[in-house]
């Protein structure tokens, strides 16, 4: 992907879930969860879904203090 930057040299695939949380009425990214696979198209729709599933259980679990 043009303007990708791998941390290491041979991931052939990434994806990336926004970790968002409220503050107050507004929703706040704080972070990602970044995945790297050396296999080319390594996720799929699949993976997102539960990803994404996975990153809103955290915020859920989680007393983020900000």
């Amino acid at each position: 992907m043009p303007g990708h930057i791998a941390c290491d040299g041979v991931t052939r695939s990434e994806i990336v879930v926004p970790i968002m949380i409220k503050v107050g009425e507004v929703d706040v990214a704080i972070g990602v969860l970044d995945l790297d696979c050396e296999a080319e198209g390594g996720f799929d729709d699949e993976d997102r879904a539960g990803l994404e599933t996975f990153v809103a259980a955290l915020v859920a679990l989680v007393d983020w203090k900000l």
